[in-house]
């Protein structure tokens, strides 16, 4: 991102009053107008950290341990309650995570439309 570049002379014209963004400060502080942090928070150490959260691998797959040394077709069944259709997936030898869900319902959304129809 390019931000402007400002002269040293307009620097003390252009000085307002301004709210601290980081999560739980809110400090009022005097700064530049495109500054977003008070003077402790412009300091990236002093900052919070925003860590992801991963999600378990077992709750959009299937753990198929199997002992296969060439890609074989196996055929699973949806595990959707409600749908009991059979898929085919291609397993590879030292791989054990596989889809759990057929081609219909992979995506979150077409889940939860899927249980939404069957259950009015």
């Amino acid at each position: 991102m390019q931000l402007p570049k400002y002269s040293p002379a307009s620097m003390g014209r252009r000085l307002k009053t301004k709210y601290c963004q980081e999560p739980g400060c809110g400090k009022e502080y005097i700064g530049h107008p495109i500054s977003k942090y008070c003077e402790i928070h412009r300091n990236i150490k002093t900052r919070k950290r925003k860590r992801r959260t991963y999600e378990d691998v077992a709750v959009k797959n299937q753990t198929f341990v199997h002992k296969f040394t060439e890609v074989t077709n196996v055929e699973f069944v949806c595990q959707l309650p409600g749908c009991n259709r059979h898929f085919t997936v291609k397993t590879y030898p030292k791989q054990t995570t596989y889809p759990k869900f057929c081609e219909e319902h992979r995506s979150e959304f077409k889940r939860i439309n899927f249980m939404r129809r069957k259950n009015p």
